[in-house]
């Protein structure tokens, strides 16, 4: 068991140093700035978002994640943001510092932002996992992780309603790592891609005025690299002026897996929790993963006659 329970935890180690990937999210759906920095600024809020996730929970070594975020508009065309997110995968420890800067504008019915984040990562791994004897101590990639990273990165996005109903979402992670790792000077033709990494949206609101309620569908599809497309398939529902919601999301990637979505607002405040569960034999050895977030949103207090505001919730 310990074997495996290693095996498993190098794996995790070595993907989250070498892979840049971004932090796994269930609650992007109603915090898209989690993944996008075109979302910044969007809602015309001054909102302050607080986000803890526990994955495969009672697994030891399991990754903890914590973010806490800020976003909201400077002028009538400009946003900023800042976040601060740190992460603990077993030995392996990892803090980032993230600014966002967002040009919102509006063409005809479409309300589009385009943002760019900055981010710095650090990340160490403890000195205890080379002391462990199933560790390979001459390995120089674990002899680094131990000394510690620094990591400048970008993430550049952009979100667009449309009609106030239709919503895209692009964002391209990591994209300084990316053009090093994947554009080596010496093989000029290998016909690698600039951006790798993506994250894409597409969702529609119908709205049922009548019955007080309305219903998203969206699909997302993530791309890393050389691994398989991972789709998420998505429905929410919203009842009685969002003072209920409930989503649901299917991953059918791999052997499946879904994700259990419920939360509230109360005036400026928004409380959410979701639970992921895999269907695959994994799952009886851990307890699932769990996600809650706690948002606090303040009006922005004027904006010019006829400037760009976008829908303060995409579901409003």
């Amino acid at each position: 068991m310990k074997k495996a329970f290693f095996t498993l935890l190098y794996v995790l180690i070595a993907v989250a140093a070498f892979s840049q990937e971004q932090a796994i999210y269930s609650q992007y759906q109603v915090f898209p700035i989690l993944i996008n920095p075109g979302y910044t600024g969007f809602e015309n809020t001054h909102q302050v978002l607080a986000n803890a996730r526990s994955t495969w929970t009672g697994f030891p070594g399991k990754p903890t994640d914590y973010t806490v975020m800020y976003n909201g508009p400077v002028t009538d065309k400009l946003a900023l943001g800042a976040g601060v997110f740190s992460e603990k995968i077993g030995d392996l420890t990892t803090f980032k510092l993230q600014l966002n800067y967002a040009f919102r504008f509006k063409i005809q019915k479409a309300q589009i932002g385009l943002g760019l984040s900055t981010e710095f990562l650090r990340r160490q791994a403890s000195s205890d996992l080379l002391s462990d004897p199933l560790v390979d101590r001459n390995d120089s990639a674990l002899e680094g992780l131990v000394d510690g990273q620094q990591i400048f990165d970008a993430t550049i996005g952009t979100h667009i309603l449309y009609d106030e109903r239709l919503f895209v979402g692009l964002s391209l992670p990591n994209t300084i790592r990316t053009r090093l790792d994947e554009v080596p000077v010496e093989e000029p033709n290998t016909g690698g891609s600039l951006f790798q990494h993506y994250v894409f949206q597409l969702g529609y609101i119908l709205d049922v005025p009548s019955q007080n309620f309305k219903v998203v569908p969206s699909l997302t599809m993530r791309k890393f690299r050389d691994t398989p497309y991972q789709i998420d398939l998505n429905v929410q529902g919203r009842f009685l002026e969002d003072k209920l919601i409930a989503g649901l999301t299917f991953r059918p990637n791999s052997q499946g897996s879904a994700v259990f979505l419920i939360g509230t607002k109360y005036k400026q405040f928004q409380f959410f929790y979701s639970y992921d569960v895999a269907f695959s034999n994994f799952q009886q050895y851990n307890g699932g993963s769990h996600e809650i977030s706690v948002a606090c949103s303040l009006a922005r207090k004027s904006a010019k006659p006829g400037a760009v505001t976008p829908q303060t919730d995409l579901f409003q």
